[in-house]
């Protein structure tokens, strides 16, 4: 027979809500004052970023004063006949290949701006924006219709560039863009508009942008200028392999 009084029956159950409800706030806490840590090193991690930014610009400023020079000297050198004229020439040669020096010569300016209305209640908001892929897919458009030099917002474009999405804005080279977005090509300008306007070509793509309001034009001109790429170009990994070496046997070896 159970003896115990009702007093001590309901105890039991009142006992163990305070011990969960003890549990809650606790973790509750715990939740709180994380969340507030993350919130106190906002400020720490925006000066981090200002600081980095700075310091790449300053270091981007120093690389091309040093181009600057470099181009000085060898063209001194091309102009006084010397014997290292010819090697001056091919290093010319080689920067303006690697995208190194400013360009200019005829082409296209491509404007891609967002829409500057908000998406309505059965709209997608994805077509309202130019995104990270379009300006990935008109770089590659242009190119395959023959432009030889490009650029996005004053970004040259080579074969080390990188197009990507961060946030709200796109990163080309490390170098934070919004809209609008002006895209140069220097190149044939028939030729490169026909390849952009071709069915199922990049206006095609670029339809539901416009249609919710965003912009996408294309003007050509007798001289489009193409910055130099300001980046760093030097390499830690890789390494040149001669000419005469195969490189199926230096994969065979290195394995």
């Amino acid at each position: 027979m159970d003896k115990s009084s009702p007093a001590q029956n309901w105890q039991i159950p009142v006992a163990m809500a305070s011990i969960l409800m003890g549990i809650l706030v606790s973790l509750q806490f715990r939740n709180q004052t994380t969340a507030n840590k993350s919130t106190s090193k906002q400020p720490e991690l925006i000066a981090m970023i200002k600081n980095l930014e700075e310091e790449r610009d300053k270091i981007t400023q120093e690389l091309q004063a040093t181009r600057a020079r470099l181009s000085e000297i060898e063209a001194k050198l091309v102009q006084e006949g010397t014997g290292f004229g010819e090697l001056a020439k091919q290093m010319a040669e080689a920067r303006m290949q690697a995208g190194l020096m400013a360009m200019k010569g005829p082409g296209v300016t491509v404007t891609l701006a967002d829409s500057k209305r908000r998406p309505g209640p059965d709209e997608d908001a994805y077509f309202f924006i130019i995104h990270d892929a379009d300006l990935q897919t008109l770089t590659n458009e242009l190119f395959a219709a023959g432009a030889e030099a490009v650029s996005i917002n004053d970004q040259r474009i080579i074969t080390r560039s990188s197009i990507r999405c961060v946030g709200p804005s796109v990163l080309v080279n490390t170098v934070q863009l919004a809209s609008p977005f002006v895209v140069k090509a220097i190149g044939p300008a028939k030729e490169i508009e026909g390849g952009l306007r071709m069915p199922n070509g990049f206006f095609d793509s670029m339809a539901m942008l416009i249609r919710s309001g965003g912009e996408v034009k294309i003007n050509s001109s007798e001289e489009i200028v193409t910055p130099a790429f300001g980046g760093s170009m030097s390499f830690r990994l890789a390494q040149p392999v001669p000419e005469n070496t195969k490189t199926g046997a230096v994969s065979a070896a290195h394995s």
